[in-house]
C-alpha cells in the first residue's frame, strides 16, 4: 500500500473512531439500564419523614439487621429490598438475614445464623398468611406471634439491649376474602403482642393502599404480592417511614 493509501485508510479510521465509541458507550449504557433500571423514592425525603423513633435510631450509628422473606431479600427485585431507600440514612452497619418464602417458622429455623445488632427490623407473615391452608407458614395468629416470641427471646440473648420493629405482614391484592381477613387477623395479633412485649409495631399497609388505590397497582406493583424495582420498593420504604411519623404524632 502507498503512503496516500495508507494516509486515508488511517485518516478514516479516525473518523469513524469517535462515532464508535459513542455508539458502543451508548449501547453498554442502555443494557445497564435495562438490566439495572432506577429505583425510586414515593415523594421526596422531608423533615416529616424524619420525625420518627425509627429514623432517630437511623441516625444514631446503631447497627441494623434486617429480617424477613423474598420483599426483604429483593429475590423478584434484582435484590433491591423495601428498605433500599432508608439504607443511605442508616449510619451504622447493615446486616440481614432473608430468604424468598419464608416464613415466621423459618425465621426460628435460622435464627441461629442472624448475627448481633442494635436494632433488628423484622418484616415477617406475608407467607404464613398466604400460605398456611397449604401447610407452610404458622396456621393461627397465635402460633405467627409464638414464631415471633421464640425469635425475639433468642436475639436477645445475643443482643440483650436490642430494639425490636415488627412490621406487619405486607399487604396483597386479589386474592379471596377469607386470606385477606387472616392479614388482619394477624396484623392485631402482631401489634396485641408487641405491645404487651414492649416491641414496636409498624403497619404501613393502609399508607400503600392508600396510593394504590389512587394510582393502580400497575406503577408499584410487580404481582399480586410484590412491590417493583422501580416504583414499589420506594413506595414501601415510604410508607415505613410515614408510618413511624404517624405513630409519634399519636403517642406524643
Amino acid at each position: 500500500m502507498d503512503h496516500k493509501a495508507q494516509k486515508h485508510v488511517k485518516t478514516g479510521f479516525s473518523k469513524l473512531t469517535p462515532v464508535y465509541i459513542i455508539g458502543l458507550l451508548m449501547a453498554i449504557v442502555l443494557l445497564f439500564i435495562t438490566l439495572n433500571p432506577p429505583c425510586f423514592f414515593y415523594g421526596r425525603m422531608n423533615d416529616d419523614l424524619k420525625d420518627s423513633e425509627l429514623f432517630d435510631d437511623m441516625a444514631s450509628g446503631k447497627s441494623f439487621c434486617f429480617l424477613g422473606d423474598s420483599i426483604t431479600a429483593g429475590t423478584l427485585t434484582r435484590g433491591v429490598s423495601w428498605h433500599h431507600h432508608l439504607d443511605k440514612y442508616i449510619k451504622g452497619h447493615i446486616s440481614g438475614l432473608s430468604c424468598g418464602g419464608w416464613t415466621s417458622q423459618s425465621l426460628v429455623d435460622a435464627m441461629e445464623d442472624i448475627p448481633a445488632s442494635d436494632v433488628y427490623v423484622i418484616a415477617i407473615g406475608i407467607n404464613d398468611v398466604l400460605f398456611s391452608d397449604q401447610g407452610l407458614g404458622a396456621s393461627t395468629a397465635e402460633e405467627y406471634t409464638g414464631n415471633l416470641k421464640i425469635l425475639a427471646d433468642h436475639l436477645k440473648e445475643n443482643s440483650p439491649n436490642a430494639k425490636f420493629y415488627f412490621i406487619t405482614p405486607w399487604i396483597f391484592y386479589d386474592f379471596p376474602e377469607d386470606i385477606r381477613a387472616r392479614r388482619l387477623t394477624y396484623t392485631d395479633a402482631l401489634a396485641e403482642w408487641c405491645e404487651e412485649e414492649g416491641y414496636i409495631c409498624v403497619d404501613p399497609n393502609p399508607i400503600i393502599d392508600s396510593v394504590i388505590e389512587e394510582k393502580g397497582m400497575k406503577r408499584y406493583m410487580l404481582n399480586n404480592y410484590h412491590p417493583n424495582a422501580r416504583w414499589g420498593v420506594g413506595l414501601f420504604s415510604y410508607a415505613v417511614l410515614e408510618a413511624e411519623h404517624q405513630r409519634r404524632i399519636q403517642t406524643s
